[in-house]
């Protein structure tokens, strides 16, 4: 169970994502609707994904690219939008948590709530980048209350993530730094994470669920590296 020190020692060192070998496919067409597709040429990411900012302010879902993969995505403070995400990923028992993807650190510490210095100097060496960091959760993590108005999502610590992406970041940046809650995209068999095949059953397709999907070639698809640093015990390597 690495400590405090270890981890910034192991941050010094780069972490290599290997590129998926999938192919750039255009999700299959869903039953009921089709999504939004964005396939973002060279050029004016910005300019490229003025839509998608527009939908995710009016409370749209969608699936954007990170430095990690794939994520499925909502603005945090749409409580209706975030109900959707946690459907999709069929988060309804609470125990599936979604994590935030950040601007940058000032978002973190709106979010979170952490004292030490160390920790501070860990997240500022390794965002951004690959990792995604457990800390406790401040009072500005909103409440969501399921759909079945019995039970609230409501988590003591939040993992928060800031993509070395430049896509990821052109949106946070035109979100005015608002955070988006977030989950994986599942991979289909051929490592493509752009294919519609559901995350709520087999048979399902994701594709019918979300407003848009920004397309912006192979990402990495083995995850991000997880960090508990809200543990009692120190900082706990959770996936690597």
């Amino acid at each position: 169970m690495p400590r405090l020190s270890a981890l910034v020692l192991l941050l010094s060192t780069p972490t290599t994502h290997a590129l998926a070998a999938a192919k750039r496919r255009k999700p299959s067409k869903p039953k009921t609707s089709e999504p939004d597709y964005i396939d973002i040429q060279d050029g004016d990411v910005a300019w490229q994904c003025e839509s998608v900012v527009e939908t995710l302010k009016s409370g749209g879902v969608g699936v954007i690219p990170t430095d990690t993969g794939y994520a499925f995505c909502a603005r945090v403070n749409e409580k209706d939008a975030v109900r959707r995400l946690l459907d999709i990923k069929g988060a309804d028992s609470g125990k599936k948590p979604l994590a935030l993807l950040c601007r940058d650190l000032a978002a973190i510490d709106q979010y979170t709530r952490y004292q030490s210095r160390t920790i501070f100097k860990v997240l500022k060496k390794a965002l951004p980048g690959p990792y995604t960091f457990v800390l406790p959760a401040s009072e500005h993590l909103p409440r969501v209350l399921l759909k079945n108005g019995k039970r609230q999502w409501k988590r003591n610590t939040v993992g928060v993530r800031v993509p070395a992406d430049a896509v990821c970041a052109a949106i946070l940046e035109a979100l005015d730094g608002e955070p988006l809650f977030c989950s994986s995209v599942p991979v289909s068999e051929d490592g493509d994470q752009l294919v519609c095949h559901g995350p709520l059953d087999e048979d399902g397709s994701w594709c019918s669920l979300v407003d848009f999907v920004v397309d912006a070639g192979p990402r990495p698809i083995e995850g991000s590296t997880i960090y508990d640093l809200a543990a009692d015990d120190g900082p706990v390597l959770v996936r690597e």
